[in-house]
């Protein structure tokens, strides 16, 4: 009689095991449909860095992760702190790999090709990098900067910069 409630209990655990196992897999499964989905929302509202609709990511719009202090970084000033980092480190520059790998482990998030196309930019559009197209390695601009170049941060922007500044109208008002 002993040797059957062991028995029946056995059998209980066993058919409780099952549908717990079940249960698990049910969970795994919302669990992973819940990600993509907030990952598809996530795009198609912008919040992601995309413009909702936009398959580019502006390069400069906020996105992928979370300071210290709880703002959103650009993906810009993510590359260019992995750039001082590696400057600080004593490194000639980063690969995008590594600016990558240096993001995902300092932010814990997964940017993708999208460090290729900024990086990319940074270096050919906007001049606030520097690439050595032999090894492919990004980096910061050394400090010193020749006579007669201007960075973008010493170019004037906004409302009030004016470009024919010093110089006459022409016939007609303009310069």
């Amino acid at each position: 009689m002993d040797i059957n409630i062991i028995k029946l209990r056995r059998h209980e655990v066993s058919r409780e095991l099952e549908r717990l196992e079940k249960r698990i897999t049910a969970l795994q499964s919302e669990l992973e449909e819940l990600t993509v989905a907030e990952r598809v929302i996530a795009r198609l509202s912008g919040e992601d860095g995309r413009a909702a609709g936009s398959p580019d990511e502006p390069e400069s719009s906020p996105s992928v992760g979370d300071d210290a202090g709880g703002t959103q970084m650009t993906v810009r000033a993510m590359i260019k702190e992995a750039l001082f980092d590696a400057r600080q480190r004593g490194l000639p520059g980063l690969a995008p790999r590594h600016i990558r790998d240096y993001i995902a482990h300092h932010y814990h998030r997964d940017v993708g090709q999208q460090i290729n196309t900024t990086a990319s930019r940074m270096w050919r559009e906007v001049g606030e990098i520097e690439k050595d197209e032999s090894s492919g390695l990004f980096s910061l601009p050394s400090k010193e900067k020749p006579t007669g170049q201007e960075s973008v941060e010493d170019r004037p922007v906004g409302l009030f910069s004016n470009p024919a500044q010093g110089r006459e109208a022409g016939p007609g008002g303009g310069t």
